[in-house]
């Protein structure tokens, strides 16, 4: 009788997560099992923090798009150790002794692909210095190189650990759908908006509260047909957004003295919701053959830091469920996590020489190994990096065992 068993390998990592809504760094400390042969692929969260960013750090994020050349390179190499001594002590704070690697997405200052750049603060060497083990940083580069979008990333780790959904839909600072793994793209501004206007409200606010404020307020119809009318929404994917889109295109048009801040978190709530649901609705029959066979709705999965807006969800779920979509329950671990979780995995992908980045998502040239290697300083596991057909092969320390 023949053997159906297979060698699964498993690898602990830890993936770190900075959005533009500035709530702080997401780390998430994860195990992924793997057939390597098959590609496939399953993940258990092990722990996840989000650490939030002092007052000093949120100013010199927010404004390091400003800075001189000089200051900008200072600061990123001075938030590169602060992710080295932010992920130092989540691991000591969790008593977690040994990782295989660690990955970081790093703090986007400037993503321009269709000027040939994009830029994340954290110099990978500087942080490298803080582990005992490979850091994985800088994904978006290699991309844009190859006529990319250099956006969104996610969707490859969705295609791999989230395949049971036919859409997932992350609300951070930006908005972004992923399918399947097949498509992916920004869809509008949101967190960083919604948190911008309720910091105008009032000062101590750094977002609005399960959207109760907005709730308060009324729908201003002429701002929101602005909004519904900009040029973005009708552009074809692949197509990413930036701070400084938001900044030229949506920040103008929220004129608080011209209406209450209520009003405009009301009508920017409604716009994002408008447009998140119009874009799952638009693809929904891409979708339908998947879910008949099952004789299931389509499962959507929504994650990110608005998936906590009560308000915003509800009203994304009302424009769903005239369509026959509706947003599946996840626990509270893959909502404030997700994203982070991803980054390490495709920190994995890029170690194990496999592609990360997807074509078919950012419209590259060709899919590629996206990620630059830094080694550790305090060399706490078996690392081995060597070099075969001119090719960098990275051998991690692995357990293994067999399952049916």
């Amino acid at each position: 009788m023949l053997s159906t068993s297979r060698e699964m390998s498993t690898f602990n990592g830890i993936g770190c997560m900075s959005g533009s809504s500035l709530d702080g760094l997401d780390i998430c400390h994860v195990e992924f099992t793997g057939d390597l042969d098959a590609d496939i692929w399953g993940y258990r969260i092990l722990q996840g923090e989000t650490i939030p960013y002092a007052k000093d750090w949120e100013e010199r994020l927010q404004n390091s798009n400003i800075l001189c050349g000089r200051e900008l390179i200072q600061l990123h190499v001075q938030y590169g150790h602060f992710i080295g001594k932010t992920v130092s002590d989540f691991m000591e704070r969790n008593k977690i002794r040994v990782v295989d690697f660690v990955a970081s997405h790093g703090h986007t200052v400037f993503h321009q692909p269709g000027d040939g750049y994009t830029f994340q603060l954290g110099e990978g060497e500087t942080t490298a210095i803080y582990l005992s083990c490979p850091f994985v940083c800088n994904f978006r580069c290699r991309d844009v190189a190859l006529g990319g979008q250099g956006a969104p990333l996610v969707p490859v780790g969705e295609k791999f650990l989230f395949s049971y959904y036919e859409i997932c839909i992350n609300i951070g600072g930006i908005a972004n759908i992923g399918l399947r793994g097949e498509m992916g793209y920004d869809i509008c501004a949101s967190n960083s908006v919604l948190n911008h206007l309720a910091s105008i409200t009032d000062s101590q606010l750094k977002f609005d509260n399960e959207g109760r404020l907005a709730e308060s307020g009324t729908v201003v119809e002429e701002l929101l047909e602005k909004l519904e009318g900009l040029g973005f929404y009708k552009e074809p994917p692949p197509k990413s957004l930036d701070r400084s889109w938001t900044d030229a295109n949506v920040l103008p048009l929220l004129d608080c003295n011209k209406y209450k801040t209520t009003d405009l978190l009301r009508t920017y709530t409604e716009h994002v919701a408008t447009r998140i649901s119009a874009e799952c609705i638009r693809h929904k029959s891409r979708i339908s053959d998947v879910s008949s066979k099952s004789k299931t709705l389509p499962k959507i999965l929504l994650t990110g830091g608005g998936a906590f807006n009560k308000f915003l969800v509800r009203l994304i779920r009302d424009k769903l469920k005239v369509h026959d979509l509706e947003i599946d329950e996840v626990d509270e671990g893959t909502i404030n996590f997700k994203e982070a979780l991803v980054f390490a995995f495709l920190g994995l992908r890029c170690l194990l020489g496999e592609e990360n980045v997807h074509s078919d998502v950012t419209g590259a040239k060709t899919n590629s190994v996206s990620g630059s290697i830094h080694r550790p300083l305090k060399v706490g596991l078996k690392n081995e990096i060597g070099s075969s057909n001119s090719r960098f092969t990275v051998k991690l320390h692995r357990q293994t065992s067999m399952s049916p």
